[in-house]
């Protein structure tokens, strides 16, 4: 993780979404308890739960 802020621009792209069609299903289909995900038996939309994962990096 870098430790320098980065500028960001309007306009600017940040991020890049790929989806493929699988030729079987998954094994492990997303929101799987194999992967330990915070989604199970959610209902309707759910609000992100990324904070979880968020670790505070002191930067000296």
């Amino acid at each position: 993780m870098a430790t320098l802020p980065i500028m960001l621009w309007p306009g600017m792209k940040i991020g890049q979404l790929c989806l493929f069609r699988l030729s079987s299903p998954a094994e492990h289909p997303y929101g799987s308890s194999v992967y330990g995900s915070r989604y199970q038996g959610q209902r309707g939309p759910t609000p992100s739960k990324s904070y979880l994962n968020f670790h505070i990096t002191p930067v000296d």
